[in-house]
């Protein structure tokens, strides 16, 4: 996972501070893109596919960074981020850790500090998206499903044995082992055991899964 690129965002509308975080971070060949407009950021954000982190300023005359941070949220852009700030305080700093800051740096900072929480936001964003594309071959899966089968999967969820899922659906327990085995077969898994260990990873909810018909 280590050798997926992550491209850092950077939002801070002084174009020389742009200018001098790029070359830091071109040093160590990490990939950026900047911005001193907000809104241009998120307008990339939308569009981004691939891992992506941020640098954001506290202070900026467009929109703060915290009001930036919390438009992210609201649109469901999950980035990981951390502030710069000349003028970062306490409060600034605790709303920003609630929203899910990894980190606030007050200027001036030490290089080795910038790069450290970098690769801090590099390291978190390759996880997350790691995880969004195990959890959307998942759902690709689950979608393979019959409405019955789901029934069958939720059965196993919880823990109830053939005799008790035939029980429970009116079916016989051939029935049942039917589906059971149909089931395994569509979510590419041998044993029952290896089945609720996914279940219990990806934690499939009601809501989630989309029948095959």
């Amino acid at each position: 996972m280590s050798d997926v690129s992550v491209e850092v965002f950077i939002v801070d509308d002084e174009p020389e501070v742009l200018e001098g975080l790029v070359w830091l971070l071109d040093s160590v060949k990490i990939r950026t893109r900047t911005f001193t407009s907000p809104q241009a950021f998120v307008d990339a954000a939308r569009q981004a596919e691939g891992p992506m982190c941020a640098v954001l300023d506290l202070r900026m005359p467009e929109m703060s960074g915290l009001e930036l941070q919390k438009k992210l949220v609201d649109e469901g852009l999950d980035i990981p981020l951390f502030f710069l700030s000349a003028h970062g305080d306490i409060p600034a700093a605790v709303n920003a850790m609630q929203l899910g800051a990894a980190d606030f740096l007050q200027k001036p900072f030490k290089p080795q500090d910038f790069l450290d929480a970098v690769n801090k936001v590099m390291r978190i964003a390759r996880e997350r998206h790691a995880r969004r594309i195990q959890q959307a071959a998942w759902q690709q899966r689950i979608g393979k499903l019959s409405a019955r089968e789901i029934e069958i999967l939720e059965a196993i969820k919880n823990g109830l044995t053939s005799k008790e899922i035939a029980r429970q659906y009116g079916i016989s327990p051939k029935t049942g082992d039917v589906h059971r085995a149909n089931v395994l077969r569509k979510l590419d898994v041998s044993t029952t055991s290896e089945l609720q260990r996914l279940i219990a990873r990806h934690e499939v909810g009601g809501g989630e899964r989309s029948p095959a018909n």
